[in-house]
Parts: C-alpha cells; sequence; structure tokens
C-alpha cells in the first residue's frame, strides 16, 4: 500500500518497499472541445471494488481484498457492493498523499481544542469513528478572460453624510487568465466545505499509476464534464467580477456590468487527496476533512448555545454600562 512518509509502496506483510515516480509530471491540459465530444480512457485501469452509500450516494472503490465498514463521506454503515462504473473517466493525474493517518489524527485534536463557543466536553466526547483516506475526483479548469465592464463609482465628499455621494459613470478593460480553478467531481463531499482546504499544489501532480490508490478509497467520478464546466464557468466569473471591483475608483459603486468573452479553454481531471473522519458528538455525526498534502483543515463542530447566549449578554452588559458612565 501506499506510504506517505515514505513516498513508496510498502507492503504491510513483508515489508518491501517499492519506489513509484512521484515527481510532477506533464499532465497536459486538454481542449475542452476535445473532452466534450467523447471520453479518452475509461476505469480504474486495474481491478477495483466499488460500494454505493444509499444516504449521500457516493461510490467509493477499493482493492478487492479491502472491506468497507461505513460510508467515507456520511459515516453511513450500510453501503452496498455494486458493479463499477464502466463509462466512468480513468484520471489523468494524480496528487499522491503526503500526511500519513497518524499526523492526520492530530490535526484532527489540535483543531477540536482551538475551537470557540463549543460545548466544554467536546474533546473529550469527540470521537473519529473512521478517519479514511480517500483520493476524490476534481476537474480543473483554465481559461483566458477578456471582459469589459461598466459601473457608477461614488465618490463621498468630504465631512459629507454617508448618503452624500456624487455618482460618475465608469468603465474599463481586464484580461485575466485563470489557472487550474478546481470543481470537485464528488458525490460525497460538500463543494462549500472542500473550497475551505484549497488550494492543492496542482503543479506537482503526477502522471495516474493505479499502484497510488493501493491502501486507499477512491471515489468515481460523479460531476460529468459539462456539469462541471458550468460550476467553473461560475467560479470564474465570480473572480472576474471581484477584480473589477477593484478597478472601479471612488470609495463605493452600483450596477457593476461585466461581459467577459472565455477563449483557449482547457481541462483536466485528476484524483486529490482528503482525509475525512465523521465525529460523532452526542450521537449527532460531523464530518472534518484534512488536505492530504499540505493539512489545511475544515470541518464542523457543534456550539454551546449556553457559551453563545452568555457571550450575548456579557456584550450586552458591557455597552450598557458603558452607555450608563
Amino acid at each position: 500500500m501506499w506510504n506517505p512518509g515514505a513516498d513508496a509502496l510498502r507492503c504491510p506483510y513483508c515489508g518491501t518497499v517499492r519506489a513509484l515516480p512521484t515527481t510532477p509530471a506533464q499532465v497536459a491540459e486538454r481542449p475542452i472541445e476535445e473532452g466534450l465530444r467523447a471520453p479518452r480512457d475509461l476505469g480504474w485501469g486495474t481491478e477495483r471494488k466499488t460500494v454505493a452509500c444509499p444516504r449521500c450516494g457516493a461510490r467509493e472503490s477499493m482493492a478487492p481484498g479491502q472491506r468497507a465498514a461505513a460510508c467515507a463521506f456520511c459515516g453511513t454503515p450500510a453501503v452496498v457492493e455494486t458493479p463499477a462504473s464502466g463509462d466512468m473517466i480513468r484520471p489523468a493525474g494524480l496528487l499522491p498523499f503526503r500526511l500519513d493517518k497518524a499526523r492526520a489524527a492530530e490535526t484532527f485534536r489540535r483543531w477540536l481544542s482551538g475551537l470557540w463557543f463549543r460545548p466544554n466536553d467536546l474533546y473529550q466526547r469527540a470521537e473519529l469513528t473512521g478517519l479514511q483516506g480517500v483520493y476524490v475526483p476534481f476537474w480543473s479548469f483554465d481559461a483566458a478572460t477578456h471582459s469589459a465592464w461598466e459601473a457608477e463609482a461614488g465618490y463621498r465628499r468630504a465631512g459629507g453624510r454617508a448618503e452624500d455621494i456624487r455618482w460618475e459613470p465608469a468603465s474599463g478593460f481586464l484580461e485575466l487568465f485563470l489557472d487550474d480553478v478546481l470543481v470537485p467531481a464528488s458525490k460525497g463531499l460538500d463543494a462549500a466545505l472542500s473550497a475551505e482546504i484549497e488550494p492543492f499544489p496542482t503543479k506537482e501532480l503526477a502522471a495516474y499509476d493505479p499502484s497510488f490508490l493501493s491502501g486507499f478509497l477512491a471515489e468515481e467520478t460523479a460531476v460529468d464534464l459539462p456539469a462541471g464546466l458550468k460550476t467553473a464557468g461560475d467560479r470564474m466569473a465570480s473572480q472576474i467580477r471581484a477584480v473589477c471591483v477593484r478597478q472601479i475608483p471612488g470609495q463605493t459603486y452600483r450596477n457593476l456590468k461585466v461581459r467577459t468573452q472565455y477563449t483557449d479553454v482547457a481541462f483536466k481531471n485528476a484524483l486529490l487527496p482528503v482525509w475525512i473522519a465523521a465525529y460523532d458528538y452526542r450521537g449527532r455525526p460531523f464530518r472534518f476533512l484534512v488536505n492530504g498534502v499540505t493539512g489545511k483543515v475544515a470541518g464542523h463542530a457543534p456550539l454551546s448555545w449556553v457559551k453563545v447566549g452568555l457571550a450575548v449578554l456579557a456584550f450586552a452588559l458591557f455597552f450598557y454600562l458603558v452607555k450608563c458612565t
């Protein structure tokens, strides 16, 4: 199985170590028109068995001898073995795990201990029910963008009231190359939560080799290329708009309109490493993610409404005393 600490395959029975090429490979982007016509390579390229989760719908693959006790994404124990998808697009590249399980678990515990407004017994009661390393499928998109924008720029008069603003027309042009805009192709992983553990060092992708999957779960691609492209377009539009806003003169703006042309749109698909844990607190499941390369953390945790209420009362009392003095 893949040993993140040694950056090599290590047999758990005899200890034999076999190196795999982990240096960045030329995982080339392909023109979007080519990908929309027809997929090139299908399947994992090796024997894998697949289980499906009836709750979140994720389809996870593993080595034939592995057993899935629960869904890695939502913790549901009733996963069902199912035939692998015959039309699953094979990844072009992969980022191998660098963070091992022990370090991921320690990251989880540090994250828990640093939370505010959480129950006092959270650290003691939260138990890892199954920290698992999962290769999650992602689409990556590039595009050259050419945008024209127009807006009304607002200038506040010195010493004037907040609503005393002079509005003037403004316009501009922006050329921006967007590189490796990531879109999860996962059904089990929450897109908003996964965005919190970005970025991944996608320039370090290794060429896909099924040997990297040994000992880990891998999710089948659940979002097709057209749907991924649409989501990427939304993310790109948001980034472009944010840059345009910074170009608007004055102190404020309104009625911003942006018109963008996209050229040289290209894509690649890859598996990215994520440690996923469902932890249980007083019978309620919560999810925790660790970027398997950088160690960046995201997760959900319960709030202590008693602590929140006491904090609100303390602030209210403080402002009352200030007002009375």
